[in-house]
């Protein structure tokens, strides 16, 4: 593991971030999925934790995208085909996760009640960061395919994201179109369709691209995050402290966090970029190897995705709206479901990736 650390310090760090971004989006969905069925929720601490702090501001879905941005750079399957075709895979597999951790459920009893009702429409076809992923990735391998720097794709990605600001809160009267046009514009609160849209959550992904590139190039990293981690870090808590004076993502037309401005962006950026260059300097501290546990669990954000999502939205379903069951929107149950959560989702991607290249290999001898 060490050796494998001086030959590609970039990955370690990067993956500890992902790690970091893994646990608080598990206990972050757990905390909004259970803690909406208690009264007056929106102003309780508990859940302003998980949903705010957790879920937003540390890292998650910004650091996942950002990240992903970095991967596309040191990946060796990133030729135009190769992202557009994993981008295509990703926006079907968006839609096929939503039918299994919310849709089969409501669905069915839609089905039986003969009430579709807005609930059921949203569980099968909203957009979510799957799709947005998807679409980042098909994007993406056009620019490469249309032969743009990392540099102009940022500038157009700087683009998009004011019109995405400018454009904030579009409704087209109709839910089905919402969900369509919300892919890519931020829509009308009101009908809840809209959550990582394109126009403005793309300068995550470029922004990475441009640093994957950057850091790809600098023969001396630690000098370069030195100065990241100053520079970051002083953005960081002006940020921090302009949101606790100002409230929760001040600097969005809708102080919502899927409706992140360019500025907005900058904040949140500033947060990743300040960890990913702790814990560069953490592991020049402490071996890799105490961190593998982490690593595994980076490699594995796609199935730990689906997973953990698939066992909250059972469990919602049947326990929540079924059933009933108060105890479920308690804060320490909660909470310590989202901790468990965390490692059987960790424990199930592990076994389905074993499985999978067992499947794989017998499946490769057979055609042979």
């Amino acid at each position: 593991m060490q050796k494998m650390l001086k030959t590609n310090e970039r990955q370690y760090n990067l993956d500890l971030l992902k790690a970091l971004a893994i646990v608080c989006m598990v206990i972050c969905h757990a905390v909004i999925t259970f803690g909406q069925y208690r009264p007056g929720y929106e102003n309780e601490f508990w859940y302003l934790f998980g949903d705010e702090i957790l879920g937003a501001y540390v890292v998650v879905a910004h650091g996942f995208m950002f990240a992903m941005g970095v991967g596309v750079i040191y990946s060796k399957k990133n030729s135009p085909a190769d992202l557009i075709r994993r981008g295509v895979g990703i926006l079907i597999l968006g839609y096929v996760f939503n039918f299994f951790r919310h849709g089969i459920y409501y669905m069915t009893e839609s089905l039986i009640t003969g009430d579709f009702t807005e609930r059921t429409m949203l569980a099968l076809f909203r957009g979510d960061i799957l799709q947005f992923a998807g679409l980042a990735l098909i994007v993406t391998g056009i620019f490469r395919r249309l032969k743009l720097k990392e540099t102009e794709i940022l500038f157009i990605a700087l683009i998009l994201s004011m019109i995405g600001t400018v454009a904030s809160g579009v409704d087209t009267q109709n839910q089905g179109l919402n969900m369509v046009v919300g892919l890519f514009l931020y829509t009308s609160p009101a009908h809840g369709t809209s959550t990582f849209a394109f126009c403005n959550w793309y300068l995550f992904v470029a922004v990475g691209l441009v640093f994957g590139r950057i850091l790809q190039g600098t023969p001396d990293k630690d000098a370069l995050y030195k100065k990241l981690l100053i520079i970051s870090g002083i953005i960081m808590v002006i940020y921090i402290a302009s949101t606790c004076i100002c409230g929760w993502f001040f600097l969005c037309k809708n102080q919502a966090y899927y409706d992140a401005s360019p500025l907005e962006a900058l904040g949140l950026l500033s947060i990743d970029f300040f960890l990913l260059s702790l814990f560069r300097f953490l592991l020049k501290k402490v071996d890799a190897s105490k961190f593998r546990r982490s690593i595994e669990m980076s490699k594995n954000i796609n199935t730990i995705f689906c997973i953990h999502w698939y066992i909250i939205g059972a469990v919602e379903f049947f326990l929540c709206h079924l059933l009933k069951l108060e105890f479920m929107s308690n804060y320490v149950v909660i909470y310590v479901f989202g901790i468990v959560l965390v490692f059987v989702s960790f424990l199930l991607a592990r076994h389905y990736k074993s499985w999978k290249a067992k499947y794989m290999e017998r499946f490769n001898t057979q055609q042979v």
